[in-house]
């Protein structure tokens, strides 16, 4: 018999039994989306709280926290060496910046407010620069290129500390009171993982601030290397233990249509995070609360590529979990583990947190 004639037949019979099977085919990609990344953990031999962490490339990571501990690797976070500095070893290191496996710098968390620099791998620190003022606090450190870099700290006489320099972090100048940004009253920056603050090509920097009696906190930023410093208001909420706590922008070759990122929220276990992403279309100028955000507070965002979708996003983490989004507006948990800081290298996205952990993004 052919098969089109006696399909009508049989047809009505099997068609209660398999078109429920069909229908549970098609809703699988909407109910069981595929596990897309996940965060591929490895030890460190350390237990410090790490907050500070640089790729200087797939290799070659720098990661520094508590107790004076600087950790090197260069293997791709497969071993690490202890390489801190013992004379400081009762500091908190929370900014960092490596640009090979030799070469570093890194920056104190209190007092005293130093800046040390290895060329040996972390064999012997050098101090570059002390601050003379016990209210001095480093929240941030950043290169632009080998040679030209920035630090920038809590207000000092009602300024926030600016320094700068232009070999490499041998030598640092710090602005000038009136070449600084004015803080407002209670106003400060937080060191939660040397990501405060972003820069970009020209000598454009954004720096996020909190700390203050405000509703909203700011965002500080210059265009270019010789221009005044402009800031703007961020609408994450603002007090003691909230507000901008870091700051990414995309890749976009034009600066006024580029994308710019704040994270942040209230790091109290205890206390609800009502307010953590805000994002800009236009460089920083003007700034809206995402309208899908992170459901914890997050002390780190970056731009990167993320493994397994060949995209860019900007990833963001904290204690309760990571995150991802494409245009910092609609934001995915994709981890219940989280950690302090990130960084990133040309194909890979690192992240390190409490307890010593390390973690790289698996592909």
């Amino acid at each position: 018999m052919c098969l089109v004639s006696w399909l009508p037949l049989w047809l009505p019979l099997w068609l209660p039994l398999w078109l429920p099977l069909w229908a549970s085919a098609q809703e699988i990609p909407r109910t069981s989306p595929p596990q897309l990344v996940a965060w591929e953990l490895g030890p460190t031999g350390s237990r410090a709280s790490l907050r500070g962490l640089s790729a200087a490339s797939d290799e070659v990571i720098w990661t520094c926290g508590s107790s004076g501990t600087v950790l090197r690797s260069v293997d791709s976070g497969s071993s690490w060496i202890e390489c801190g500095p013992a004379p400081f070893a009762e500091l908190e290191f929370r900014s960092i910046h490596a640009w090979d496996a030799q070469a570093a710098c890194i920056a104190s968390a209190g007092s005293p407010a130093v800046i040390l620099r290895t060329d040996n791998g972390g064999t012997s620190w050098r101090e570059v620069y002390r601050h003379s003022s016990s209210d001095a606090f480093f929240d941030g450190l950043k290169f632009w290129d080998r040679n030209r870099g920035i630090v920038f700290g809590d207000p000092v006489d009602g300024v926030f500390c600016i320094l700068e320099s232009n070999d490499g972090g041998e030598h640092w100048q710090a602005l000038k009171p009136s070449d600084s940004p004015a803080a407002l009253d209670g106003e400060a920056a937080f060191a939660a993982s040397n990501s405060a603050m972003t820069v970009s090509e020209g000598g454009k920097v954004w720096i996020g601030t909190g700390g203050h009696a405000a509703d909203t906190a700011r965002v500080l930023f210059r265009e270019r290397w010789s221009d005044e410093w402009s800031t703007t208001v961020c609408p994450l909420l603002s007090a003691p233990t909230t507000g901008v706590f870091s700051i990414a922008h995309s890749l976009e070759n034009s600066a006024e249509n580029r994308c710019v990122v704040a994270v942040g929220g209230d790091y109290r276990d205890t206390q609800p995070s009502p307010t953590t992403a805000a994002f800009s279309t236009n460089g920083g100028q003007t700034w809206q609360l995402s309208p899908q955000p992170p459901g914890s507070f997050c002390s780190a965002v970056v731009f990167a590529t993320v493994p397994n979708l060949s995209m860019l996003s900007f990833v963001a983490t904290g204690p309760a979990g990571s995150y991802r989004s494409d245009d910092g507006q609609r934001w995915q948990r994709f981890s219940t583990t989280g950690f302090h800081a990130l960084a990133t290298s040309s194909t890979q996205l690192y992240a390190a947190g409490s307890d010593g952990r390390f973690a790289r993004l698996a592909r």
